[in-house]
């Protein structure tokens, strides 16, 4: 996937990594290929912990739940 198509993190300026908690508390799971409206990648995310990881292990998606 192309860097330049995944909406960058406010906090980081970076793409957003698996197991990003938002402020509303949902989980970032990734990004699909497929472009919105915006032109930016769909994203994918959880919302509650526990569907982020059954989804996460479900798909071999490698996450840490340690980011800010």
């Amino acid at each position: 996937m192309d860097e330049k198509f995944k909406r960058p993190n406010k906090l980081t300026g970076k793409p957003f990594k698996p197991g990003f908690e938002s402020e509303d508390g949902r989980f970032f799971l990734r990004y699909l290929n497929k472009h919105g409206n915006d032109g930016y990648y769909l994203e994918e995310w959880k919302k509650d912990i526990n569907s982020f990881i059954k989804k996460a292990n479900e798909l071999n998606i490698n996450f840490d739940l340690d980011q800010q």
